[in-house]
Parts: structure tokens; sequence; C-alpha cells
């Protein structure tokens, strides 16, 4: 949780919102889910511009505003670690990549969500009823709607390995850049600042460091924009460090700009595959870069009327797929028409006999056809009639074996041939 300083002090803050950096170009739109594929495979950090029951949507104002903040983390976190930076989830719309942003419209108003104690958990709450909260996904939470205290900039927390939220209180602490509070949260959210570290502050605003006021994890903000700020100066409590406590420098939600793979997949026949991480979805062949020692399972799906085959190249089999990217590789995904349900298995006598058939459960004496469930082993046995013997199987039985199995993996067709049996001489 981030708290504006001058607020504490007794100082003035400014009268009016203006915390968030000069806005760049943004020709997204709006949507209501989680929009795929990704721009960036991995671990995303989606965003959202979240409002109360009855609150105004000023969604028009606030995304080219978002989409500026973000990329100003972007710039600042390489700057501060030319090897890494957040992986912002971004879509590829008509006129470019831009900032896949949802809006979200809380069951709950303004006045119910007011109160600093429980409006994390109420927006974390909602987000979770409609998909937006995931195990793949930090969520980046703009939220526009009343405060009950205004020194609260800011709040966020999670699983360094899984779920996390961090929410800007827009209507709060408007002499904090919304950049620097956003950066701030999402820190938290990746697992910042973690017990052990050896500089975390003292109850209650542990899980923040103390000893450098500029670090952007000290818990009081005065104002000063992102670019004045450190991301963990002395690499010794939360980022980059030595020791064996969490390090947010290993999270799965950075691109590891030095450590980059591709997977090469190669889609055949009508059917998509999809990945559990986000930022695959192929209906072709396709090229996605994922960070080093990435696992994804890679799941494909037939078009109406076909069905998948198997895999081929760094996969194999015919169910879902999970590899671990340590390096490179490839997979092709193979679908071909869906098979019939039922094969068609023509039988033929000649001579005097006849062909039963289990577990079908018919007997043919002369010319006969019947659809046969696909793939059920049927078996055949010939059986003479009386002063006959059987000569032999032709077709899909051969051999003079009175039984014969047919796998009804295709139509099937197969003739019994009898023939008088010979006729002993009275002496």
């Amino acid at each position: 949780m981030l708290i504006l300083a001058a607020v504490l002090a007794g100082l003035a803050a400014a009268p009016a919102y203006g915390g968030t950096a000069q806005t760049t170009a943004w020709c997204g739109t709006l949507g209501s889910t989680d929009r795929t594929p990704n721009v960036l495979a991995g671990h995303p950090v989606h965003a959202v511009y979240a409002i109360p029951s009855d609150g105004g949507d000023r969604s028009a104002q606030f995304a080219p505003a978002m989409q500026a903040d973000v990329e100003q983390i972007d710039a600042w976190w390489r700057g501060q670690d030319p090897t890494r930076t957040l992986r912002f989830d971004l879509f590829q719309f008509p006129c470019g990549a831009q900032l896949d942003l949802t809006l979200a419209r809380l069951p709950l108003s303004g006045a119910e969500l007011s109160v600093t104690e429980t409006r994390f958990q109420a927006i974390a709450g909602a987000l979770d009823r409609v998909g937006l909260l995931s195990d793949f996904v930090k969520t980046l939470v703009y939220y526009d709607g009343p405060v009950a205290e205004p020194r609260i900039c800011g709040t966020g927390g999670g699983d360094p390995q899984g779920v996390g939220l961090a929410v800007v209180f827009v209507q709060g602490c408007p002499s904090v850049p919304a950049v620097t509070v956003a950066a701030h949260e999402l820190i938290h959210s990746l697992g910042a600042v973690p017990d052990g570290a050896p500089h975390n502050c003292p109850p209650p605003n542990d899980h923040h460091t103390c000893d450098v006021t500029n670090d952007i994890m000290y818990p009081f903000a005065d104002g000063s924009s992102l670019a004045a700020l450190l991301l963990d100066p002395g690499r010794d409590d939360y980022y980059g460090h030595s020791g064996t406590w969490w390090d947010v420098q290993d999270s799965k939600w950075l691109v590891d700009l030095d450590r980059q793979v591709q997977l090469g997949l190669t889609v055949t026949g009508p059917g998509t595959v999809a990945s559990d991480v986000p930022g695959l979805f192929c209906t072709a062949t396709c090229t996605t870069t994922w960070n080093g020692g990435t696992q994804l399972t890679l799941t494909p799906t037939a078009a109406q009327g076909s069905r998948f085959l198997r895999w081929s190249g760094g996969c194999t089999g015919v169910a879902p797929c999970t590899l671990n990217l340590s390096q490179s590789a490839s997979a092709t995904a193979v679908f071909g028409p869906e098979a019939p349900s039922t094969f068609a298995l023509t039988l033929s006598v000649f001579g005097r006999g006849s062909i039963r058939v289990n577990p079908l459960g018919v007997v043919c004496a002369r010319r006969c056809s019947a659809p046969v469930p696909a793939f059920q082993r049927e078996t055949l046995r010939a059986q003479p009639s009386a002063g006959w013997r059987f000569k032999g199987w032709t077709g899909s039985c051969h051999g003079k074996a009175v039984s014969c199995s047919v796998p009804m993996n295709a139509a099937t067709s197969a003739r019994a041939s009898f023939v008088k049996a010979p006729v002993k001489k009275k002496k």
C-alpha cells in the first residue's frame, strides 16, 4: 500500500487529479474480457479500468493515460535492469499493438467500495467472478471511484507464483503520479517486499523498504516522478539480490530480455492449438517467443467435422502436449476429417453355408450389408451347410481358418466360399 507522505506531514495536496503521465496515442477498443492471443507470449499483466455500479464512465480519458503509463513503466524498468521488463498484455488491433484494456463495472456502489479496509477484497472478488483474475495473470486496476481516505494511493498483493492484483485509486493522492502508484503496487503483486529482506520496514509498514527514501518500495509517496525512483537500489532486498528469500527478478511476469527462445508451431488441417500460459493461439503456422525454461501445455482443438490425429516434432501422441522450453523447439499438430460413427460390413457367401458375426449378432446366408460401430472388432465365423465344407476366405479375411477377426476401422467386405463335401463310396 502506498501512502501520500504530504498528507501525513500535514501539507496541502494538489486540488485536482493530475497524476497520469502525458497521454499517448491509443487506438484500441475497450473490451469486457481478456482478448487473445497476446502480442507477447507468457504470463501477462492485464489492465482493467474499473468503476463502481453507480460511477461515471471516464474510460475515454483513462484509456490513453493508462497506455502512456504502461509505456513509461516499461521504459523505466528497462533502465533499472536492461535484462528485464514487465510483460504487459498487448493485443494486435487493426491500428497496431495496444494495451488490451478491459472495462469493468463492479456490482457494488461507490459508497460500498469507499471503505479502505474492504475495498481491495471487494474489487478482487468482483474481478474473480467475471474471470479477470487467474494464476497466469497479474491484474493492474485503475479504480475510478470515491475513496474514504484520499491519502491512500493504492494497494496490491498476491501470490508471487500465482494470482496477483495491483489497484491504483485514481481519486486518491492527486499529487502523486498514477504511474508511480501503478509501478509500486505491481511490484507488490509480484511478491515484494518479502519476509527476510534486510530492510523490510517494521509493522505496520512491513513489506516495504525503509532504508532509501527514493526506493520505489518506500511506503510513503512525496509526488516524485517515476524517473526519480529506483528499483531496489542496493540490490539487497527484493530485486536481484543474493539471498535465499523471494527475488522479484525471477518472476514469470517479467520478460527475460537476455533469455528468449522460440516455439515454432505448424497446424495441418482444420483445427487450432492454444497454450495454457497466455500468448499462443494458432490456426496455421505460427512462431512465438518465450522466456527460456517456460513450461506450457499445448491443447489441440479440431474444427467442426474434423478430429485431431497426432502430434509430430517436439510433441508426440494424441494427448495435450507439455513442453519445457529450455531451448527453441518446434511441433506439428495434424488434423483430419472426422471419423464416421459406423463403417459398412459387406458379406457374401459362395456355395451353401452362412457367416455368423459377433458381437453384431447377425447371420448372413447369401449377401448382406450392415453398419457396424466404428472400430468395433467383429469376429466372422464360417458355418457350412450339411454336405458342404468351408473352402476359405477372400476380401478382408484370408486363409482357411473358420474364424476371422476384422477391426472395422474402414468399410470392410469378406467372402466365405463353401464346396460340396466329398461323398464317401459304399463298400
